[in-house]
């Protein structure tokens, strides 16, 4: 019995690892209620999960806030960048949806695809940003570049990420469900889960002499 609570046993892992993630959550939500603040926040989210995928993480709250501060400026800049083009092709896309005839349609599938680009760039920016340090232009550059010649991640990461949304929405019962581990757990555990699949396709950009530091050079 007291391997079995010891504190390297599997179960006391675990949850350490849950308080972990129910902290960072916390801490996450606090910092987006301003929404300005929501790209510096993910980008904190994804500065601590992403050493937690490498067993680096330490003073997580601290860590937390120290990337917020340091990451603020160019995560804000790209996150308002997106979030306008999010709402224009929002609009665009319930403009065109009451365009009847071929043009219509085509012109629907074209913001369809634009907004498939716009998406994946999404699942990408704030954990590259959080991970490599770069201006916002290549920020945004590289951010697409890797969800494209990463498809396969790229894909599963969307399913990740996306797929919790649409079953919190389903019924009333899984509504009511979904909020609770949104507020509680879920926008920290995704990040985590993704962060393992991050970590994968950043080893492939980062630079491996033992002297270079990954966070000082992105893929231009």
């Amino acid at each position: 019995m007291g391997s079995f609570f010891g504190l390297d046993s599997p179960l006391m892992i675990f949850l350490s690892r849950l308080a972990d993630i129910f902290i960072l959550n916390i801490l996450f939500l606090i910092c987006c209620v301003p929404v300005i603040t929501i790209g510096a926040s993910a980008t904190a989210l994804y500065t601590v999960t992403l050493k937690m995928a490498r067993n680096e993480e330490s003073y997580m709250v601290k860590g937390f806030w120290k990337a917020f501060k340091s990451n603020f400026k160019i995560s804000t800049i790209v996150w308002l960048i997106m979030l306008v083009l999010g709402i224009i092709l929002g609009l665009d896309y319930r403009i065109t949806a009451a365009f009847t005839g071929i043009m219509g349609k085509v012109m629907q599938i074209a913001i369809l695809i634009i907004g498939t680009f716009y998406t994946i760039t999404m699942l990408y920016l704030f954990p590259y940003i959080a991970r490599f340090v770069n201006d916002v232009k290549n920020s945004l550059k590289n951010a697409l570049l890797f969800s494209i010649l990463n498809l396969p991640y790229t894909i599963l990461i969307a399913v990740i990420t996306i797929a919790p949304v649409f079953l919190t929405f389903l019924t009333g019962k899984t509504l009511a469900y979904g909020l609770f581990i949104w507020l509680f757990f879920g926008f920290a555990a995704i990040a985590y889960v993704n962060s393992l699949l991050f970590r994968k396709i950043f080893a492939k950009y980062e630079p491996q002499s033992e002297d270079s530091s990954p966070e000082q050079q992105g893929a231009e």
